[in-house]
């Protein structure tokens, strides 16, 4: 895979999907081109595996019809012709899987992205306009992995593209996601993550 991405060689999406199948690392799919995905953090996974947890054991005591993915699902997103990798995800309904393949879905509703220095800008910018592109999108929860800091923008009326953004800091705090009608308490998303520094005012 090393060797492919060397030659930046231009890919279609069903090639990509084969040669991700076989990768050791994964990849990104930007029009053509491969991006490597750097790995993450012990803060990183322990947040995004406790949202993952939150999210699901909710939805099984409710018993909403959605399902919870986690980083090994890609997301596409046709109006630039990508395919991303977020944190966390979450479908309501049936999942239209991309291609009738079944590691790509294209309906989230909820996403989930844990903050990396390397990658917060992006998960700002670039990326949140290209989420905004999904029809079935409705929230997007931004969490830090080094404070009890998050962030959840959600589509209050989708015809004027007017976003609500809450958010929420300390670990006696809590967070309300509206698109799913589910409060995580940020002392039960950080319990496991480790040096966290004091929330900045």
């Amino acid at each position: 895979m090393k060797s492919i991405l060397e030659k930046e060689k231009t890919y279609s999406f069903e090639e990509y999907l084969a040669l991700e199948e076989k990768s050791e690392e994964k990849h990104e799919f930007n029009n053509g081109k491969l991006n490597p995905m750097a790995g993450g953090t012990f803060n990183h996974n322990t947040i995004a595996n406790a949202i993952g947890a939150l999210l699901y054991n909710f939805i099984i005591a409710v018993n909403k019809n959605c399902q919870v993915a986690n980083s090994d699902m890609k997301i596409h997103i046709p109006i630039t012709n990508r395919s991303v990798y977020p944190d966390v995800t979450v479908i309501c309904n049936d999942p239209d899987f991309y291609l009738n393949s079944p590691s790509v879905i294209s309906n989230p509703q909820l996403i989930v992205e844990v903050l990396s220095e390397s990658t917060a800008e992006y998960d700002r910018t670039t990326k949140f306009e290209n989420y905004c592109s999904i029809p079935t999108f409705r929230e997007y929860l931004l969490v830090a992995q080094d404070r009890p800091f998050v962030e959840a923008f959600y589509l209050h009326d989708p015809e004027t593209a007017l976003w609500k953004i809450s958010r929420a800091s300390g670990l006696d705090a809590s967070i309300k996601l509206l698109s799913i009608d589910c409060t995580l308490e940020l002392k039960d998303v950080y319990r496991m993550a480790k040096d966290l520094k004091e929330v900045q005012i």
